[in-house]
This record gives C-alpha cells, structure tokens and sequence, in this order.
C-alpha cells in the first residue's frame, strides 16, 4: 500500500513543546488549494487504475488540519467521488488532529470520506502543548482537547493517540501509563521518544537509555494486563512481532519507506515524509509533474533504495532484532549522522528494551531464524 501524507497546512493553532514545524523558517501557512486536491485524485486514481492490486491510504496531516475548514473536507469528499468513481473503494483515508478544531459539522465529510476513527496526540503534563509561544495555555488546550473527544464519542468515531515521552515524563511512567490508557478507547496509545534537532532550551530531551527506563517501568503491568490494553505500543506491536511473528511494521521499522511513502505539501511540492520536507531533503518534484509512479521510481529515493543492503552487510549485520527494525527511521539517522546509510541511535532503546524487559518478562527469545519460532510465557 502507497501512503501519502496530505499536508493540508503547516499553520497550527499550538505550539508544542518539541515541535519544530511551527518554528521553522520556511513555514507554509496556505491550506491547499483545490487545484492540488483534484491533482491529488487524479494521480491517485491513475495509479489505482493501473493495477487491480493496488491500494493507497492518504493520511490528512499538518500542522493542524482541521484549520483548512469543514469546506475543505467536504471538497475532497465530493471529488474523490467524481475523480476516483471506480477505484476509491481501494482508498483508505486516515486524519492525525490534535482535536481542539474538531465540531460536530465537521463529522459528516469526514464520515463521507471513510473515515470513522482519528488519530491524535496529548500530553498532560502542564507546559508541554498548547497556544502561545512563551507560555503555552495547557488548560485552554485541554479543554478543546476533551471537547473534541466528546464529539468524537458522541459521533461513534474511535480514537488513538500518540504520546512523546519527555524528560518531564521520567518522573511518573506509571501515573501517565494509567492515565493515557484510561483516557484513550481500548488503551490506544503509542509512547515515542521525543525528538529534537538543535537547541533544547526546555530541557525536553531523553537517551535511548531513559527512554528503555521509562517503558520498562510500564511494561509488567501491561504484559499483566494487556487484555484489558489491547493497543498500547510499542508494546502491541513488540508482541504482535515477536511473539505471534505477525511481521507488520511502522514505516520506520520496516525498511521499505523507499517505496511506499510520499508527503504532499499544500502546494503540490513532493518529498519522501514531513520531516523531509521540513529539511529540503529527498525533493521528488512537483504533483503536477509526475505521476505516482514517476515519484515512487525517483533517483532521490536510491540511497533509502540501498540503506537495507547497506546495513545488513556492516553496522546490522551481526544484529540478531535486524528482521524488527531495519536500522530503525532513515531520517532519525539523517539528523545524527547526515546520512541515510547508518542505524540510528534508538536501535539501542529497542534491542535494551526487550534484552533488559521484553524477553525475561514474557518469556520469549527472539530469534529472525524462520525455523525458530518463539512459545509466548505467561
């Protein structure tokens, strides 16, 4: 499946602690125009007609997309409709929403393009998200947040969210373990490691070290009670992996981005993911340009085209977890090392988490060998 992640708008109405995209220079605030929507479908259904196989999701991101309107949403409805009529059943659109724009006029167009569960991110912690440059409004921000979710439930929309651990996290995993999974729909949370690139002036950033610290303060009363937290990662997907061998991935473990993500900025300009565009790195041209095929073949993409090999013949080789992580996100080892052909630094918190917790508390050994396949402990 081809992702694409729509980049509505880079404007957003918080400003998080660790975000560096309403800090950047070179920050877009235009929503995306309809000219580059209809660009969008077009493309889309292009390479869907071309192959039965085929499918895509498109991921609705920003800044914070919900900024573009209820009428935005409403247009990209009525024209995937008109511009995919045979192939949209084979488009999965998904929305990342920090919640605080969401109204209840905005459920019908999103319900009409699919979508009947979100994606968003929180943090409880007072200081670390909401408006106001100098001294972020947590209350105001969570006041939007629980509104949003409210309608959300109140619509029959499922919910997840993303939590960044931070140094401010490392006082009390369990408390904001308990709180998060509580909040969330079936305890659907996923704990990242906070990334930063440049000054840290809030004293936000964690080692690998923490960051194995911290999940293994949480992890014995998830394994203990993971009936009740079905969807909490990196436990979930650890477990799905290791345990059940299920080989799904996110798409910075799963060494294949190369051929399967594209970001697509409000106005048109193509790059590997948002992180990429936000460093002008990995410039596959214009949407208008170049076809989705073209994009997925473009010679920018071949130093992610040869990290695997790279990898696995030198630094990886020898790493008996290489089949869970692939040298971990390109562009994590972009921003340590400037280049695409190094692991990065949290392959270290994966393979300490489950050397030090995973392992002696479930029972498993991981072992990539096809032949040798792990009995789950209890």
């Amino acid at each position: 499946m081809v992702a694409i992640i729509a980049k509505v708008t880079e404007a957003c109405n918080s400003y998080c602690a660790y975000c560096d995209v309403v800090t950047k220079p070179h920050q877009q605030t235009a929503t995306m125009t309809g000219a580059v929507l209809e660009c969008l479908y077009q493309r889309v259904n292009d390479y869907l007609a071309e192959d039965r196989r085929r499918s895509c999701e498109i991921i609705w991101h920003g800044g914070e997309p919900l900024l573009a309107g209820v009428e935005f949403y409403t247009t990209a409805a009525e024209l995937c409709e008109k511009l995919c009529p045979t192939t949209r059943h084979r488009i999965n659109h998904s929305l990342q929403t920090n919640l605080t724009q969401l109204t209840g006029a905005f459920i019908a167009p999103l319900r009409r393009l699919g979508i009947t569960s979100v994606g968003t991110s929180y943090d409880p912690i007072t200081g670390i998200r909401g408006p106001g440059r100098e001294r972020r409004r947590s209350g105001v921000y969570n006041h939007q947040f629980m509104r949003g979710v409210r309608i959300l439930e109140q619509a029959g929309f499922g919910w997840g969210l993303i939590y960044v651990v931070t140094r401010q996290s490392l006082a009390d995993p369990v408390g904001l373990f308990y709180f998060l999974t509580n909040l969330s729909p079936r305890g659907s949370v996923m704990f990242n490691p906070v990334l930063l690139y440049g000054d840290d002036p809030l004293n936000l950033a964690i080692t690998p070290e923490e960051y194995v610290d911290f999940l293994g303060a949480i992890f014995p009363i998830w394994w203990k009670h993971r009936e009740r937290y079905p969807h909490c990662s990196p436990f979930k997907s650890l477990t799905d992996n290791i345990v059940h061998r299920s080989q799904v991935f996110s798409c910075g473990d799963a060494g294949r981005c190369h051929g399967t993500h594209l970001n697509v900025a409000p106005d048109g300009a193509v790059s590997q993911c948002g992180r990429s565009a936000d460093w002008k790195l990995l410039d596959y041209g214009s949407l208008f340009d170049h076809s989705i095929v073209e994009i997925l073949a473009h010679p920018e993409r071949e130093p992610l085209r040869q990290r695997d090999a790279v990898l696995a013949s030198s630094e990886c080789a020898d790493c008996r977890f290489w089949t869970l992580c692939h040298g971990g996100c390109p562009l994590d080892a972009w921003a340590d090392q400037k280049s695409f052909h190094h692991k990065t630094a949290w392959c270290e918190a994966k393979r300490g988490f489950i050397e030090k917790y995973f392992e002696p508390i479930t029972g498993v050994r991981y072992e990539s060998a096809e032949n040798s396949l792990p009995k789950p402990g209890c």
